[in-house]
């Protein structure tokens, strides 16, 4: 079958065996590094040494302006480099025209953007971290979601307390008996869960394929669940990252809906 094929396949709706061989044959795809329709768009010369953003899309497409102004507003003074994966092709061209009619003030420097063959769920960000860790050795990525405020110097604050053996993320818990027994952790203290959205961390965790398919189906969309046991399995530690996030638009956070799978999942790692 040829590869045109096995997203017409998906897209189209077919029996559900059929569906899951070809959702498998496409993540391998992505696995290689192939990556499906990027769309660069270059709004100042590139150093070389801008700060790596990493962002998922699936439901907000009002938000695209936002973020652009926040990453483009940052203090950070090498500039930023920020690499979008679009989970909803419905909304893809309202992405690439706000892309297109951006215009900033110089500290975003370029946005990539993919376009996702169906909604992989926000683990599809870090098929880009795997592709850019052949830049070079640990290099340093920051993952935000695209529900968050950040102040200006979100940017320069991840890229100082960057630690190529941790993940250190503002979304820090110290658990004590179960999921949802658990406390916000400040800096210094042991933490024991981590969500990606407002993170730091190596690029290099993701070149190692079993974060992409060892995650077991059913729980595919808990990526925050499964990084943060992958992680300390593989060797990194978690820290706190010390900035200030805010949530928006609570009402299309997908949270809402996992919240006992969530549980079931953490369960079913630390059982």
């Amino acid at each position: 079958m040829q590869f045109r094929q096995f997203l017409a396949r998906v897209r189209t709706g077919v029996p559900r065996r059929t569906a899951r061989l070809v959702r498998q044959a496409l993540r391998g795809q992505l696995l290689r590094g192939r990556l499906f329709s990027p769309s660069e768009f270059d709004y100042a010369p590139q150093s070389g040494s801008e700060a790596i953003v990493l962002m998922c899309l699936w439901n907000r497409p009002s938000r695209g302006q936002v973020v652009l102004d926040m990453l483009d507003t940052q203090d950070f003074p090498e500039g930023i480099n920020l690499y979008l994966w679009n989970n909803n092709p419905a909304d893809h061209a309202h992405y690439k025209r706000v892309l297109r009619q951006f215009r900033g003030s110089g500290n975003l420097h370029r946005v990539t953007l993919a376009r996702s063959p169906y909604n992989l769920g926000s683990i599809g960000r870090f098929y880009w971290a795997r592709k850019l860790a052949g830049q070079r050795p640990n290099l340093p990525i920051i993952v935000l979601d695209d529900d968050q405020d950040i102040t200006p110097d979100f940017v320069s604050v991840a890229m100082r307390e960057f630690d190529g053996g941790a993940i250190t993320a503002w979304w820090a818990w110290t658990v004590h008996s179960s999921y949802h027994d658990r406390v916000q952790a400040g800096p210094g203290d042991r933490v024991d869960h981590v969500g990606p959205g407002g993170s730091v961390m190596s690029a290099d965790i993701f070149t190692d394929s079993r974060f992409f398919t060892d995650i077991p189906e059913q729980f595919r969309m808990l990526d925050d669940v499964w990084l943060t046991n992958f992680a300390v399995k593989t060797g990194y530690r978690l820290a706190k990252l010390p900035v200030e996030i805010d949530f928006v638009m609570n009402e299309t956070n997908q949270y809402h809906g996992q919240i006992d799978m969530k549980t079931e999942f953490y369960n079913y790692l630390y059982r």
